[in-house]
């Protein structure tokens, strides 16, 4: 199972009636990225951590949207890791949100990137103690 992370963009809330204002859409930096990478396995990577890992994933997108932090983006699976993809207005604030849920998954992190635009060459990053 490949989870591509199409969800809607919790930063943009609609109105119930009609005749209510426009939808209300985040301003900011939306360019914050957070990477969470599972990797450096000693074997090639089980298509069965994905499936351990979409609940925490769908845990994850959901306490982002629950603080109008941000949203998954996708994911990125090689022959010895997995990483997700979070953006947003403010990595470290998404992190803050994510850090919690990504240390009850069932499958440890190995490393975070905080990243100011998905190709910022020099991300903060975090490892796994």
């Amino acid at each position: 199972m490949l989870f591509t992370g199409c969800t809607a963009d919790p930063r943009v809330r609609e109105s119930e009636p009609s005749d209510a204002a426009p939808p209300v859409v985040a301003t900011g930096n939306i360019d914050a990225w957070v990477v969470v990478i599972f990797d450096d396995r000693a074997e090639k990577f089980d298509a069965n951590l994905m499936d351990a890992l979409l609940d925490t994933e769908m845990k994850a997108d959901e306490a982002l949207a629950d603080a109008n932090a941000g949203m998954i983006d996708g994911n990125d699976v090689g022959a010895y890791g997995y990483e997700l993809y979070f953006v947003g207005d403010d990595a470290e604030s998404m992190w803050d949100v994510l850090e919690p849920i990504f240390s009850d998954a069932p499958v440890a992190w190995t490393r975070v990137e905080l990243r100011s635009g998905l190709e910022d060459p020099a991300p903060t990053l975090i490892t796994a103690e």
